[in-house]
């Protein structure tokens, strides 16, 4: 089944809806959709419909809905702190975080990111993250669109931390795996923050400056991960515990 979306629209069974911008020209030219074809329509807040299309052309693809679907959202809400890297790499996160339930990713600027921060490509990248991010919910039939924020300074984004479970993978940590926090009970409200470092690591002022405001580092193991690596690794892990990839875990 297809899937499309219509943000900002009001959305519920026994409405026709018109398919716009990309979904328009993708649901026609690219696809071929006709009268009778079933589709998915959601409306990017974690709520879609069943459909089908009544009318295809050029100018107009519009559906019935008939139902709404059940959801395939985390009860978690994972807050993704992702150190920038470099253009593919990035993109290649945003999409694999978009697959694997996020709720928020929040680029960061760190002491060893790379690229440094140039404000004049900030819109640009939002833009390009925002389609990837579209692309990626409509391929997984998720309903729910990842919010995604303009690249901001460590120190601007760090009194976000302070009162949220956040974890921080570190290549210096030796005492504390992943897999001994996991084995707590899941945080009672649900949200949980994952700081994951540049290509060179967080120094250690950027450790110690999220030790203060409450997060806790942990260790992946004996070998080091790519931050595109270790950001799949730590979202899957957690999903696996807490999310919708546990088998009875403690928030569903």
């Amino acid at each position: 089944m297809h899937y499309f979306f219509l943000e900002g629209e009001t959305l519920t069974d026994g409405i026709e809806v018109a398919l716009s911008g990309e979904d328009l020209n993708h649901a026609n030219r690219v696809l071929r959709l006709k009268a009778g074809d079933e589709i998915a329509v959601s409306d990017g807040l974690g709520r879609a419909w069943c459909g089908r299309v009544t009318l295809s052309s050029p100018e107009k693809v519009l559906a019935y809905l008939d139902s709404e679907l059940s959801s395939s959202e985390s009860p978690l809400r994972i807050t993704l702190f992702q150190s920038l890297v470099k253009g593919d790499k990035m993109d290649l996160i945003v999409r694999q975080a978009v697959e694997l339930g996020v709720y928020r990713i929040v680029p960061v600027i760190t002491g060893r990111s790379i690229p440094r921060r140039d404000r004049t490509q900030d819109t640009k990248r939002v833009l390009r993250w925002r389609k990837i991010i579209r692309s990626a919910a409509a391929q997984c039939r998720r309903p729910f669109l990842t919010r995604i924020e303009p690249a901001g300074e460590f120190r601007s984004v760090l009194p976000q931390v302070e009162g949220f479970k956040t974890l921080v993978p570190w290549e210096r940590e030796s005492a504390v795996p992943l897999r001994s926090l996991l084995e707590q009970p899941c945080p009672g409200d649900r949200a949980v923050l994952l700081f994951i470092g540049p290509e060179g690591g967080f120094n250690r002022a950027e450790i110690e400056a999220l030790i203060s405001s409450g997060a806790e580092t942990v260790h992946l193991g004996l070998r080091i991960l790519r931050s595109e690596t270790a950001a799949v690794a730590v979202i899957s892990l957690v999903q696996g515990a807490w999310g919708d990839l546990a088998r009875g875990g403690e928030c569903n």
